[in-house]
């Protein structure tokens, strides 16, 4: 266990899709929320937008328009998306201080790319920019996870609702990480990145054990099978559960904007009712209201 966590929070997710536009109105609908930035990369190859949340923002990235890739992001987002039109390409862990996190990393054994200054621009003008390296992915068990200290103040605005307030997405309440080594998985997360475990449960009738790490506002829920023999995979960043004031009011309101949903149900937590949006081909989504709030 590192002595002094390298990590404050998951600052953000970060959604590959191949058509932004496209994927745009389709994130503005079902979170009922306006984008806080738009952008491009130029040094990258790539372009952005991006919903500011409660404690973590939703990043969708797509590579930029008839250009070849020759960064190492762009190629590795490119590749991902050969495979797949949308999914969960990468969570970004934010820290105050990336030269510290970066030595308390080193101290643990856990290789990383140098640290690089990013920028972002958008189309009036206006900069951001950030510190961030990336861990090893054969040492992140094959998930790409990044480290990020932002550099312009306010650089994520939050995300104005479109919507009745109670109907919009407020945050990520949890991010869902399959895994087929549920030990590994630990040695990882829990340990080498000293996410601390808050719950254990297990649920026979789906084979699994679930195990929740929190991280300041949001919880790492991995999901490894019982009794099953350890594999080789490793990690695979799968779904998003998005948190609503009013689940049922949630639902009815993305029914009637088209995007098909099932009724609201008591979820497997404690005092929560959840909704799955039944989409294809995009990254598997719930929406979770906790009524004990």
């Amino acid at each position: 266990m590192l002595h002094a966590p390298p990590f404050a929070r998951v600052d953000h997710l970060i959604i590959a899709v191949r058509d932004l536009t496209v994927a745009e109105e389709v994130y503005v609908t079902m979170l009922g929320l306006e984008p806080s930035w738009r952008g491009t990369h130029p040094t990258l190859g790539t372009r952005n937008v991006i919903f500011g949340l409660t404690g973590c923002s939703i990043e969708l990235l797509a590579p930029e328009p008839g250009t070849t890739p020759h960064h190492p992001v762009a190629a590795a987002l490119q590749a991902y998306l050969a495979r797949k039109p949308e999914g969960l390409f990468a969570i970004a862990l934010g820290t105050d201080d990336v030269h510290r996190s970066a030595n308390v990393l080193g101290t643990a054994g856990l290789p990383r790319s140098p640290i690089s200054k990013g920028e972002a621009i958008a189309a009036a003008g206006a900069v951001r920019r950030w510190r961030s390296f990336a861990i090893a992915r054969q040492h992140a068990r094959g998930v790409n996870v990044i480290a990020i200290e932002h550099e312009t103040a306010g650089a994520v605005p939050r995300a104005a609702p479109i919507a009745t307030a109670s109907t919009v997405v407020s945050g990520v309440d949890h991010v869902v990480v399959f895994s087929d080594d549920l030990e590994g998985a630990l040695r990882f997360w829990r340990d080498a990145l000293a996410i601390p475990e808050r719950w254990r449960r297990e649920f026979p009738e789906r084979g699994t054990i679930n195990v929740g790490l929190r991280l300041a506002d949001v919880t790492l829920e991995l999901v490894a099978p019982c009794g099953a023999p350890v594999g080789e995979r490793g990690e695979r960043l799968w779904g998003v559960a998005y948190e609503v004031q009013d689940c049922d009011g949630t639902v009815a309101r993305l029914r009637a904007a088209g995007i098909p949903v099932t009724d609201a149900r008591a979820g497997l937590a404690p005092a929560t009712r959840v909704a799955t949006v039944k989409w294809t081909d995009r990254v598997p989504t719930l929406l979770l209201e906790h009524t004990g709030r």
